[in-house]
C-alpha cells in the first residue's frame, strides 16, 4: 500500500504539499496547476488511497459528493453516471450514488441523509419537473453546492442541458428531406421537460417546411411507465387510428425499439412502409433490426461537464458560464428511408 511520502517523492514535492493538493486547501502562496497535476498523476500511478475516515475526522469534512439519479437502470442515468464518476475519481472526493427510482419518499430520505452526513456537493439528474423543483429549492436553501444535469435552472444554480429542440428539429427535418409529409410523433411522459421540448422541435421543423401539424398523429403514453412497452403501445394506438403516416419520430431509442416491433407485427416493414427515428444513440441502437437512425445525445460527456462544474464550485472558483448546452447530431442508419409512394 502506497504512502503519502511515496507520492511526494514521485511528484518531487513535500508530503505537506501532497496533503494540500488532496485536501484542496488554500495557501498564502498558491500551488501551481502543474504541481497539482504532478501530485494527482503520482496518486494515480501509485494507486494511493488515503484513509477517508481518518481524514474526515481530522478535517471535519466528508469529501462526499452525492449523485442523485432518478433510476440507475435507465440507460440515460447509467451513461451519465459513468461520466460523473470519471471526473470525480480524479479528484479528492468520493461519490455516494442515490437511486431515487422516481419516488418522492426516497428523495426525502436521501435529502435527510445529505444534511446528516454533511455531503459537500450534489449532482442532480433531472426527472419530473414538479419533483425536482421542490427538492432542488430545498437543497439550495441548505447552501449545499449542486449542479443539475438534464434541466435548465434559474441562476445561480449551474446546469448542463441537452439541445432537445435542435435534436428533434434535425430528426423531423431528416424525414422531411426524404419526402415524408405525414410524420407521427411518440412523446414521453407529459411531466418530462424533454418530451415537451422534443415535441416543440419537431413541430418547428414541420412549420419551416409548410407541413401542417396533425394532433391525431401524436401518441403520448404515460400509463405503462416509460420504456419499449410504452413505445410499442403508442405505435399500436397510432396504427389503429387508420390515419396514414409514413414516418415516426420516437421520444427516445428505447421507445423506438417498441415502435418497430409494433410495426412489424402489423405486417409492415421499416423503413419501406414506415421510417423510424429515435433519440439518444444508445450503443445498442447500431445493432437493432434495422439499425436505428437516431439523434446522438452525449450523455457521458454531460456527466463529465456536470462533475467538472461542481468541482469548480467546491474549489471556490467563479463560474462564468452557468448553463452548458450539450450539442446533438443526427446519426443516419437503416431505419429511415424515402417516403413510401
Amino acid at each position: 500500500m502506497s504512502t503519502i511520502k511515496q507520492v511526494a517523492q514521485r511528484a518531487g514535492v513535500s508530503p505537506s504539499t501532497v496533503s494540500i493538493v488532496l485536501n484542496n486547501r488554500s495557501t498564502p502562496l498558491p500551488i501551481s496547476q502543474s504541481t497539482r497535476e504532478r501530485v494527482l498523476k503520482a496518486v494515480r500511478e501509485l494507486k494511493y488511497n488515503p484513509n477517508i475516515f481518518a481524514r474526515s475526522l481530522r478535517t471535519k469534512r466528508s469529501y462526499s459528493i452525492a449523485i442523485l439519479a432518478f433510476d440507475i437502470v435507465d440507460p440515460y442515468c447509467a451513461h451519465t453516471i459513468r461520466g460523473v464518476e470519471e471526473v470525480i475519481s480524479e479528484s479528492e472526493f468520493h461519490t455516494l450514488l442515490c437511486d431515487v427510482q422516481n419516488n418522492e419518499e426516497k428523495m426525502k430520505d436521501y435529502f435527510k441523509l445529505f444534511k446528516g452526513n454533511r455531503v459537500e456537493g450534489i449532482v442532480v439528474m433531472a426527472t419530473t419537473l414538479e419533483l425536482n423543483r421542490r427538492i432542488i429549492a430545498q437543497l439550495h436553501e441548505e447552501h449545499i453546492p449542486l449542479v443539475v444535469i438534464g434541466k435548465e435552472m434559474p441562476d445561480p444554480i449551474p446546469c448542463v442541458v441537452m439541445g432537445n429542440l435542435e435534436g428533434s428539429f434535425s430528426a423531423a427535418e431528416h424525414l422531411i428531406k426524404l419526402g415524408h409529409q405525414r410524420i407521427s410523433f411518440i412523446l414521453g411522459p407529459s411531466q418530462y421537460v424533454d418530451s415537451r421540448q422534443r415535441e416543440k422541435g419537431g413541430r418547428s421543423a414541420l412549420r419551416k417546411y409548410g407541413i401542417p401539424f396533425d394532433g391525431e398523429l401524436v401518441a403520448e403514453e404515460d400509463t405503462v411507465g416509460w420504456g419499449p412497452e410504452a413505445g410499442y403501445q403508442s405505435m399500436k394506438k397510432l396504427l389503429k387510428k387508420r390515419k396514414k403516416f409514413t414516418a415516426v419520430v420516437a421520444f427516445d431509442d428505447i421507445s423506438a425499439f417498441g415502435a418497430i416491433r409494433a410495426i412489424s407485427e402489423k405486417g409492415l416493414k421499416v423503413p419501406d412502409d414506415i421510417s423510424v427515428v429515435g433519440f439518444d444513440d444508445l450503443p445498442m441502437s447500431a445493432f437493432s433490426n434495422p439499425p436505428l437512425t437516431t439523434i446522438h445525445y452525449p450523455m457521458r460527456e454531460m456527466g463529465r461537464q456536470g462533475a467538472s462544474l461542481l468541482l469548480k464550485l467546491l474549489g471556490g472558483q467563479t463560474i462564468k458560464k452557468r448553463k452548458l448546452i450539450a450539442e446533438t447530431h443526427l446519426v443516419v442508419r437503416k431505419s429511415s428511408g424515402p417516403a413510401a409512394m
